[in-house]
């Protein structure tokens, strides 16, 4: 039934094809949503360029076992924020989207099983740059979030994409708590915080992507992005609308929604 699952989830993205809920039993556990979300990501035959971590709601986590969540970013949905003008990202009409303020890792060295167990002091080293960035989220499922993480694992972790903005100079000097974001939308301010927010910062969002990947067999290479984590919370949008995501003293991301097509 996993593969059945899969099939109808991506069926659903390719077609650009909104569904009013999950096409199946939403799993009950992590180890059936990631093989959900594997046989998707081998669907799809999209080239990986990197990984989000996410954190679980704190309702869930004792039951899943976990507090954090992995997903796959794609070659073809991160795009830059350095041109200057509005980032135009596709969702789904008819299905759940959301915009998060987020910081992003740029890998300067690979990690291997034989670099673990991680630590965010472990893996500070691989950091290449850190930049200002942000995700958008998104399902042809338009009842997703309220589904919980597992149905979002399996749909890919909930991601539409990576965006990512100008480097962090000097990134090391900061303590997360410094590291400020805020989101607006249609010019309403919709959420602040900080690196903080998420647990341990980015380096420990780092070190969960890398212990789940070689944890799985894999391994994280130079170059691949990782989204670290909402800053400022989950922020609904949709197609025709703009998101203005801030860092003050850092710099700015436009962002543009648009209709996802099939293909």
């Amino acid at each position: 039934m996993t593969s059945e699952i899969a099939r109808r989830l991506w069926e659903a993205r390719r077609s650009a094809a909104a569904r009013p809920d999950f096409p199946g039993e939403v799993p009950g556990d992590l180890e059936t949503a990631y093989a959900i979300q594997d046989e998707v990501r081998r669907l799809s035959g999209r080239s990986l360029a990197g990984w989000k971590a996410a954190m679980i709601h704190p309702q869930l986590r004792q039951a899943l076992g976990g507090d954090r969540l992995a997903g796959p970013l794609f070659e073809d949905n991160i795009w830059s924020a350095e041109g200057g003008r509005p980032v135009q990202v596709p969702v789904f009409a008819g299905g759940e989207a959301a915009l998060e303020a987020e910081f992003v890792v740029r890998l300067g060295r690979d990690l291997t099983a034989a670099d673990g167990p991680f630590t965010p002091e472990s893996v500070a080293d691989a950091v290449g740059s850190l930049h200002i960035g942000a995700e958008v989220a998104a399902s042809p499922i338009a009842s997703i979030v309220s589904l919980g993480s597992a149905a979002m694992i399996a749909d890919l972790a909930f991601n539409a994409g990576a965006i990512v903005g100008a480097e962090i100079p000097d990134w090391r000097s900061h303590k997360p708590e410094e590291l400020l974001a805020r989101v607006t939308i249609d010019g309403r301010m919709v959420g602040e915080g900080d690196a903080a927010k998420v647990p341990g910062g980015p380096l420990a969002a780092l070190a969960f992507v890398a212990d789940f990947v070689t944890g799985r067999g894999g391994s994280l290479a130079a170059g691949q992005t990782i989204l670290t984590g909402a800053t400022t919370g989950v922020h609904p949008i949709g197609p025709g609308r703009n998101g203005l995501v801030e860092f003050p003293g850092l710099g700015e991301i436009e962002v543009a929604v648009g209709t996802a097509s099939a293909g």
